[in-house]
């Protein structure tokens, strides 16, 4: 989903790729705040989509500081025709697969759910009924 889901905050730790292995690595925000944040200096300046925190990766032990590129530091994502679909962590991916996964029942997860805000702005692209089961097997490929 391209525009970071042209959504208003990203929240918690996210899941991405480690800058040192590849493998999958931890990103938290170094101010505590979701993400992207406008953060005001002393002086009253106002830094505008401030992505800094700290990456940790337990596959090879890489802490750093970091400065996120979303979604393209994404673990979870996946493009489809000419679109990226993202998660910021595991729950959010399943909860993603079960969305396009339910087709009609979709209305019934988006009242429950409590990624509603995310799922409503998927692009129709990956809800299309015609390429259900592709997305569906790109999503398994993922966990």
């Amino acid at each position: 989903m391209s525009s970071i889901y042209d959504h208003p905050l990203l929240g918690g730790p996210l899941a991405i790729v480690c800058p040192g292995c590849d493998e999958q690595a931890v990103f938290s925000t170094s101010h505590g705040k979701p993400l992207p944040v406008n953060l005001r200096t002393a002086t009253g300046e106002v830094l505008p989509d401030n992505w800094d925190g700290q990456v940790r990766c337990s596959a090879c032990g890489h802490a750093a500081r970091h400065v996120l590129d979303w979604p393209s530091d994404a673990w979870f994502k996946l493009d489809h025709r000419g679109e990226r679909l993202w998660a910021r962590d595991a729950e959010m991916l399943a909860e993603i697969r079960r969305f396009i996964a339910a087709g009609a029942e979709r209305q019934a997860i988006k009242k429950t759910s409590s990624h509603a805000r995310y799922l409503v702005r998927i692009p129709s692209t990956f809800l299309k009924a015609t390429d259900r089961e592709t997305l569906l097997r790109k999503i398994d490929r993922l966990t």
